[in-house]
């Protein structure tokens, strides 16, 4: 299965491969040299409460508000 993984060779140069994750060296990108394989973070972030996205959170809030607002205008019409 093909992946994004950071290879990083011995001038410390790091590139990032979108590469099948058995492969464990490559050629740098810069000098030509081999690279390996980097363990890298990962790069998402989770709200801190839920464990949530933090865009979830946020829409949730939005969806809601405009619900309200679809609700409110519609029992005000029905008076």
């Amino acid at each position: 299965m093909n992946l994004f993984f950071d290879f990083k060779c011995e001038n410390n140069h790091v590139s990032e491969r979108f590469i099948d994750d058995s492969i464990e060296t490559t050629s740098c990108k810069e000098c030509g040299l081999p690279a390996i394989k980097m363990l890298s973070t990962p790069r998402i972030h989770l709200e801190g409460i839920t464990g949530a996205f933090p865009g979830a959170a946020d829409k949730w809030v939005k969806d809601r508000a405009e619900k309200l607002k679809y609700e409110q205008k519609r029992n005000s019409q029905d008076l």
